[in-house]
């Protein structure tokens, strides 16, 4: 997970470097519902989180994102995961096309942790991840909806609402 982390920083540090920032800096931050997919969904109740996220403007409608969240889930009752909890800490990053009107696609690529914990275990795995978020921003505020997914491990959709300070300067 480290040198995933390392190449990451690598490729965002070179991108900013090569293409200056001559658009939009912000930090994110939001809240998330999220709505497991496949045999996760039967075993485990809507979860909730939250992320930060760093913007870099790269032109006049692009930036880069790099983006850190934590979410939770409990186990359903009646089911052989009673008593288990489900966590996912996603580290990704990728490239966010604003158009003029407030809405934006943003694909991402980077590593995801999932942790199961139950009465006297844990069980933790590292993954490659991916996610594609489609939203609106207006003054500020961003409203988005995600796919993740972690290969063939887990999948999900989230909702997330979120605010996006401004950072001034260069």
């Amino acid at each position: 997970m480290r040198k995933i982390f390392i190449i990451l920083v690598v490729f965002l540090g070179t991108t900013i470097y090569c293409h200056g920032q001559t658009g939009a800096n912000q930090v994110g931050i939001g809240a998330e519902g999220n709505f497991l997919l496949g045999s996760y969904s039967s075993a485990y109740n809507v979860g909730f989180g939250g992320n930060l996220k760093g913007l870099f403007g790269v032109g006049q409608s692009g930036q880069i994102t790099l983006t850190g969240g934590y979410s939770t889930f409990s186990s359903k009752s009646g089911t052989i995961f009673a008593g288990q909890t489900l966590s996912l800490v996603p580290i990704l990053a990728g490239y966010r096309y604003n158009t003029s009107n407030g809405f934006y696609g943003e694909p991402q690529i980077g590593v995801g942790d999932l942790t199961t914990k139950g009465p006297g275990f844990s069980f933790s795995q590292t993954n490659f991840a991916g996610s594609l978020n489609v939203g609106y921003v207006t003054n500020g505020f961003d409203l988005s909806l995600r796919y993740y997914t972690e290969g063939d491990v887990i999948s999900m959709f989230a909702l997330r609402v979120g605010y996006n300070f401004s950072l001034k300067g260069k």
